[in-house]
Order: structure tokens, then sequence, then C-alpha cells
């Protein structure tokens, strides 16, 4: 028994229509997609009498009529067969993970693009003169490196004695320490920004509301006392709470009104202080004396007094 082979582009240039199943085709497509939903009633009496057999019936009727219509799309030809044309999609599939969010703009970026200016893109390589090559612009055994040269010309603002190979290393090592100084500031205020959603796309849905009520009342605060007078003499906005009140923390209980308590707290300390049982904890006396004993030993022997500040004898051959 031989099986029939069928080559998918014999049937390219034929129309499929639904008469391959029996029944109308009721299926609403997103080809885009590559799916198909049925949105017909189920029949109750063939399910019943065989549920797996009439699930798996009306499975593979509807991936025909899937098929079927994927192959009635325009068709375009390539070397390595043909290809079907989907159309856009119709059905919004959620994504998986959130969109990303973009870079926050170093100092520079934002202000290049205030002002219009436009980064030009320098050459990864570079002609070395003195090898007649060329060489890359940066990095390993890059062109034009004058740390590499035995030799260097002395200027007229050099100061005699210096080395001028230690003032190469020097200004190399001073830049770079400045360059992670930007990118640590550039670090600091993007933090910032992102904290305070400035330069974002505010949300007013009902899940965002509270975390922005939040971050405009912390903004308000601190614009409150940005004032020499700390806000004292501003004008007050209506049902506006009192400012944070910045100072010396005062002790608990301490003048709070409540007599009674402020009087059994001093009879608690007096009874404390006139109390005859030893509150001195020995063993935490004795391990302090012993440390410290320990420390004046150790610091005469590195002053090189040695046992008892007798000097050493010393032995001539």
């Amino acid at each position: 028994m031989t099986e029939a082979v069928v080559n998918a582009s014999d049937i390219l240039t034929k129309k499929l229509d639904g008469h391959l199943i029996e029944g109308e085709d009721t299926l609403l497509y997103d080809l885009g997609n590559l799916a198909g939903f049925d949105h017909s009633t189920l029949n109750k009496t063939e399910y019943k009498s065989n549920p797996i057999e009439y699930i798996n019936k009306l499975s593979r009727d509807n991936v025909q009529l899937l098929i079927s219509r994927l192959f009635q799309l325009p068709i375009k030809e390539i070397e390595e067969g043909s290809l079907a044309l989907l159309p856009r999609c119709t059905t919004l599939i959620p994504r998986e993970r959130s969109l990303p969010t973009s870079k926050p703009k170093t100092r520079w970026e934002a202000f290049a693009e205030i002002k219009g200016i436009k980064k030009k893109k320098k050459s990864s390589m570079e002609w070395d003169k003195e090898h007649e090559e060329y060489r890359p612009t940066f990095g390993y055994k890059k062109a034009n490196d004058v740390a590499n040269d035995w030799a260097m010309l002395a200027r007229p603002d050099d100061k005699v004695g210096e080395d001028p190979f230690k003032k190469l290393e020097d200004e190399k090592n001073e830049r770079v320490a400045k360059q992670k100084k930007r990118e640590q500031r550039n670090f600091d205020e993007a933090s910032m920004r992102q904290m305070s959603n400035v330069g974002k796309t505010l949300s007013f849905d009902k899940d965002h509301r509270g975390q922005i009520k939040s971050d405009m009342e912390k903004v308000f605060d601190v614009a409150k006392l940005s004032t020499a007078s700390l806000g004292k003499f501003d004008k007050r906005v209506e049902d506006e709470k009192d400012a944070p009140k910045r100072g010396k923390k005062k002790l608990a209980g301490l003048g709070a009104g409540d007599v009674a308590q402020e009087s059994e707290n001093n009879t608690k300390l007096i009874d404390r202080m006139f109390k005859k049982e030893n509150v001195l904890n020995v063993d935490k006396a004795t391990r302090q004396f012993v440390k410290a004993e320990e420390r004046e030993n150790y610091s005469k022997k590195r002053s090189g007094g040695g046992r008892d500040n007798k000097p050493q004898k010393r032995f001539k051959k």
C-alpha cells in the first residue's frame, strides 16, 4: 500500500472554499495571529453521547476552515518556497512583560536635545603616522599613542626636574576620575528624576492616584521649607497642614503634661540611684580592666621599652 504525497505548491493555485466542510462557516478569523474563533453553540445531544469524539471532530473542522482561509491569502514567491502575506492583527494579545522603559538621559543628552545638537559618529580607525597603518582610535594599540613614545619634546611651561611621563599618567588618571564623577552625577540625577516623576507621562487612573497624591504632598512639603524663613511668613493654602517641624528632639514624656507619670519616673530614678544593691557589672568591669592592661603592655613593647622598661642588651661580634 503506497501513501499519496500532496505537495502544497500544487494546491496554491486552487481556490479552497468552505465546501470541504459540511455546514456553514461560522468562524471569526484573525489571520494575522493565525487564529479562528468559534462562537456557535454546542450540539448537546452529540456532546453527551460521546464528548471526546464530538470535540475532536469540531476541532478538526475548525482547523480545516482556518487552513483553507490561509491558502486563500496573497502568495509571495521566494527562493525557499511560497509565503502567505498575513493581514494586520485584529485581536490584541497581552504582552508577557511590561514595555521597556526609556533610558534616562544624561545632562549632556538633555542639553543637546534642547539646543538641537546632533552627535557626530567618529570613526573607529585612525591613521598612525609612525607605523603608517590604520589603528583603533581608542583602546589597545591605538593610533598615535603618546604613552608609547620613548622621548617627549619639552614645552615652555614645563617645570625643571618634572617627569613628563609621570605628568602624562597623572593627567590621564585625572580624566578617568573626572569621567567617573560625571557618570555618578548622571546616575544620581536620573534616579532623582525617576523618583519625582519628572519627564514622565502621569496616569491618573485609580491604580496610580494614591502614589501621585503621596508624591505631590512630599514635593509640596519640600517647597514649603525652601524659603529663608522655612515657610513661616508664606501665605497658607486653604486646608493646608502644618509643615513638619525640624529642630532639636525632646526627651519622650518630658513636659507632656502628665504630672503623675513624670513623678513616678522621677521616683524610680531616685530609688535606683540610692539602692543599696550593687548594680555594678563585675564581669564587664574585669574585662575592661584586662583589655586596658593589655593595650598598655602592647604600647610599651612598640615604643621599645620592653619588659619593665629595661634596656635591651646588645652583643658585639
